[in-house]
């Protein structure tokens, strides 16, 4: 009997990861990107391993700041007004999706998703000797205001219902443990499960090295088109690299794959989140942890590299021109809280990735329903770094026959 062979579209975390939890389970696998490893969305994430994120990204008291949002070109969400027709119904299921019950039922669903995500991290990169990476301080959550912090009730009583204590502590006490933090922090929260990594560019390479040393082949290439015959997909037309024949697929390429998907005839409702980050190699603030920021949506992050300021939600499309201002926006916004943070200088970079987002915050996950050897596994969000692991494992059980440890059906193709 011949070796199962599976080919996995996309090299970000989500990609790389499936490849090497198949591997473990006995196929040959091939990835193919016309990027190399981790270069693409999975290269400028604020690098968190946030599992106790388990509310949406949008939710009622969401939905009521997006018009203040909107008004504002550098605030945390906008879109480019051009855009707008083509955004519209993925808005309208968003908004759907924000109604309570909807928002139970997805809350549980990423808490689901959140169970092992920590230990499937860990089996990827503890045996590579890049357990370095990883760090378990808990993110902080600043507060200026008691307003600020009231207003996030609900969400930590949700967290609390689902074990993620959200322990608080007085402006002092942050300080204390963050010297860099400002004297207009008024009071400061863990997150109750927020870990980090020092360079998620150099995870997913790690994981990609692992994939190669054990005979995983890694394509550099565009795939143009997906051959089929029949209800099962055939081939890979790719723009270098001719026609490469397939057992079975998995799809994980981000913010693309509603693009291959529309070729087996099925539907997502799949936008380009633009998020953007900086990073100052000469920041002059030294953090011991990641650091969120009541204010606006986004992290603070001490890397390898220096530190690293990202988030933001652009709705442009997927080959619209960067606006690295909204980048520069994160800087000032940081400032309130980190009063030491330098002036971005010649060493600072400036990045815009397209985050994958579906409108009910919650990734595809699973078989095709119309092609009988293809699998999806994209539309992370934000929750691509915390994810990815934990989706390239669950892919496996399913290509395996294995159990599941949680419901599945939340993460179906065929819910849009």
């Amino acid at each position: 009997m011949s070796e199962a062979s599976a080919t996995i579209i996309g090299a970000g975390i989500v990609g790389m990861s499936t490849a090497a939890f198949l591997q473990r389970s006995g196929y040959k696998v091939t990835v193919i990107d016309r990027l190399p490893p981790g270069e693409g969305c999975s290269f400028g994430n604020a690098g968190g391993i946030a599992f106790a994120e388990i509310a949406p990204t949008i939710h009622p008291k969401v939905l009521l700041k997006i018009p203040g949002w909107l008004m504002d070109p550098l605030g945390p969400l906008t879109i480019r007004w051009s855009y707008l027709p083509k955004a519209l119904p993925w808005f309208l299921a968003a908004g759907r999706n924000a109604m309570p019950d909807r928002v139970r039922a997805i809350t549980a669903a990423r808490a689901d998703l959140a169970l092992r995500c920590v230990a499937d991290v860990e089996t990827l990169l503890k045996e590579k000797g890049a357990a370095d990476l990883i760090r378990y301080q808990d993110t902080l959550r600043v507060y200026d205001t008691e307003q600020q912090f009231q207003a996030e009730a609900a969400e930590r009583e949700t967290k609390k219902s689902f074990g993620f204590e959200m322990k608080t502590i007085s402006g002092d006490e942050a300080r204390e443990l963050e010297p860099a933090l400002g004297p207009g922090v008024h009071r400061a929260a863990f997150h109750g499960g927020w870990y980090f990594v020092t360079n998620p560019e150099r995870v997913v390479k790690t994981i990609a090295a692992d994939v190669a040393r054990n005979g995983g082949r890694i394509i550099a290439d565009d795939v143009v088109a997906i051959d089929r015959d029949g209800g099962k997909a055939t081939a890979l037309q790719l723009k270098a690299g001719g026609r490469h024949v397939l057992d079975q697929l998995v799809i994980c390429a981000g913010a693309y794959s509603h693009l291959l998907g529309r070729q087996l005839g099925e539907r997502f409702l799949l936008e380009a989140e633009r998020g953007y980050h900086m990073v100052l190699p000469n920041s002059g603030v030294t953090l011991s942890r990641s650091i969120t920021y009541a204010r606006t949506p986004g992290a603070a992050t001490p890397m390898e590299m220096g530190l690293r300021l990202a988030g933001t939600d652009e709705f442009a499309g997927l080959d619209a021109e960067p606006n690295y201002a909204r980048a520069d926006a994160l800087w000032k916004i940081f400032k309130m809280v980190l009063p030491g943070l330098r002036e971005p200088d010649a060493a600072t970079t400036r990045w815009m990735g397209r985050r994958p987002g579906t409108p009910d915050s919650l990734p595809v996950i699973g078989p095709s329903k119309t092609t009988s050897n293809v699998w999806y596994g994209f539309g992370h969000g934000h929750m691509g770094l915390t994810w990815g692991p934990t989706t390239g494992r669950l892919i496996a059980e399913i290509m395996t026959g294995s159990r599941s440890n949680i419901d599945l059906s939340p993460f179906r193709a065929d819910r849009f």
